[in-house]
C-alpha cells in the first residue's frame, strides 16, 4: 500500500538548513532542562503510596486538589482495580528540604507521609470528629480497637481483643470499609456492651486505607541510577549491533540522530512540565527502539542502492533511497502517532506522560531519520575525503 506516489524529493539539498534548525532546537531543549529541571515522580525522588478504598466513587480532582493545597508535591491520583472507581492508588514525593532537615529521622518523615495523606482527605466534619476522640472504623487498626474498647468502654481484655479482631476481619472480607454503622451492629463477635459503646463513640469515615508502601531516598537514587543506565545501554546496544550489521560511521550517524531525538522530547517533556516516573523511561526506551528501526530501514535502502550503483554520488543515492521509502515511512509513523495521540488526549493524567514522549519522540525520530541520519554519512564521506586530498597535495 502506498499514500504518495513516486516522488523526487531533494532531502540532501537542504541538509543544512535542517541541521541548524536542529541545532537551534537542541539549544532550546537544553535551556528548557536546566531552566524548569525535570519533574521526579515517587519512584525518582521517593514517596508514599496509599491505596484507599471509598464508600462512594469520589472525583479524583478533588483529591488531586486537597492533596496540592495540604503541600503535597509529585502527586499522582489513579484508580485501582476493578471497583467502580472505588479504590484510589495516591502517591507522593518526598519534601526533600524536611528530609534534608531531618537527617537520620528521614526515613520515619517518609513513613508519617501515609497518615498526612489521610488527614488531608478527611472532610472537615470527620476531621472534627476525629479530634472529639471519636472512633474511624474504617481507618482505625485492631489494636487500636481493642485499646478504646479496653481503655474506655471497659471491656475486659480478652473480650475487647476479640471484638476488634472481628471487626477488623470483617472489614477485610468486605473490600476493607464498612458502609454503615448498621453492618458494624451485624458482625458476629461485636457484644452487646462493645456496640453500646461504638454506637456513640465511632463512626464510619468516607474511606478505609487498604495499604501503604514508602519509598525512601536511597532506594529512588538506585531507581535513578538503574533507569540511566537503561537508557545508555540501549544506544550503546544499538551501536555495537549497528556498526557491525552494516558500518561504523552508520551506527554513530544513528546514535547521534538517537540522541538528538533524546535531548529534542526531554527538552519538550522539561518544558511541559510533566513527572519523570517508570512509565517514561519506558516510553524512552520505546523511543530509542522505534527510532533506530526507521533509521536502519532507510540505512539498508541505501547499502542496497550503494551495492548497486557505487558511491560515486552518495547525496543522489541517499535522495533515491528516502523517496523509496517515504511512503512506508509515513504509513508507519502515522498510525503510530494517531494511536498515541490518542492516549495523550483520551487515555487520562496518569498515561499522559508517557503518550506525550512517544507523542513528541516519534515526530522527532522520523524527522532524524531523514534530516539528521543521512546527512552524518554525507559529512562522514566529505570529512574523509577531504583529509584524503590534503594528503594528496602534501605528498
Amino acid at each position: 500500500m502506498r499514500i504518495i506516489r513516486e516522488t523526487n524529493i531533494d532531502f540532501m539539498g537542504k541538509r543544512f538548513l535542517w541541521l541548524s534548525i536542529s541545532a537551534v532546537l537542541i539549544v532550546l531543549s537544553l535551556v528548557a532542562i536546566a531552566r524548569n529541571g525535570i519533574r521526579k515522580g515517587v519512584e525518582f525522588a521517593g514517596g508514599a503510596e496509599v491505596i484507599v478504598r471509598y464508600v462512594q466513587p469520589p472525583d479524583l480532582e478533588v483529591i488531586r486538589k486537597k492533596l496540592k493545597d495540604a503541600g503535597f508535591t509529585g502527586i499522582a491520583v489513579t484508580t485501582f482495580g476493578e471497583t467502580e472507581g472505588k479504590e484510589i492508588s495516591i502517591r507522593v514525593a518526598l519534601d526533600k528540604k524536611k528530609e534534608a532537615q531531618e537527617g537520620d529521622a528521614a526515613p520515619q518523615a517518609g513513613r508519617d507521609l501515609a497518615q498526612r495523606i489521610v488527614e488531608s482527605l478527611r472532610p472537615p466534619e470527620v476531621a472534627e470528629q476525629v479530634a472529639q476522640g471519636k472512633l474511624d472504623l474504617n481507618i482505625a487498626d485492631e489494636v487500636t480497637i481493642a485499646r478504646r474498647l479496653q481503655a474506655d468502654a471497659g471491656l475486659d481484655e480478652v473480650t475487647a481483643n476479640d471484638v476488634a479482631a472481628a471487626i477488623t476481619a470483617w472489614r477485610k472480607e468486605h473490600q476493607g470499609v464498612f458502609e454503615s454503622m448498621d453492618q458494624v451492629r451485624q458482625v458476629p463477635g461485636v457484644t452487646e456492651e462493645a456496640w453500646a459503646w461504638l454506637s456513640e463513640h465511632a463512626f464510619i469515615g468516607p474511606f478505609a486505607l487498604r495499604g501503604q508502601e514508602v519509598i525512601e531516598a536511597s532506594v529512588s537514587k538506585e531507581m535513578r541510577d538503574k533507569a540511566y543506565g537503561a537508557i545508555l545501554g540501549a544506544l550503546g546496544g544499538m551501536l555495537i549491533y549497528i556498526w557491525i550489521r552494516f558500518q561504523f560511521q552508520y551506527g554513530l550517524a544513528a546514535i547521534l540522530a538517537l540522541v538528538h531525538d533524546t535531548i529534542i522530547t526531554l527538552g519538550a517533556f522539561a518544558f511541559a512540565g510533566m513527572e519523570a516516573n517508570l512509565p517514561v523511561v519506558a516510553a524512552f526506551l520505546t523511543l530509542v527502539g522505534y527510532s533506530v528501526n526507521d533509521t536502519i530501514v532507510v540505512f539498508d535502502r541505501i547499502r542496497e542502492n550503494i551495492a548497486q550503483k557505487g558511491e560515486g554520488k552518495l547525496t543522489e543515492l541517499i535522495n533515491l533511497s528516502i523517496n523509496q521509502n517515504l511512503s512506508r515511512t509515513l504509513i508507519t509513523s502515522l498510525t503510530t502517532w494517531f494511536v498515541v495521540a490518542a492516549l495523550l488526549f483520551l487515555g487520562g493524567p496518569v498515561i499522559r506522560p508517557f503518550a506525550f514522549v512517544l507523542f513528541v519522540g516519534i515526530i522527532v525520530g522520523t524527522y532524524s531519520s531523514i534530516y539528521i541520519a543521512s546527512p552524518l554519512l554525507v559529512a562522514w564521506r566529505d570529512f574523509f575525503r577531504g583529509k584524503g586530498k590534503k594528503a594528496a597535495a602534501r605528498a
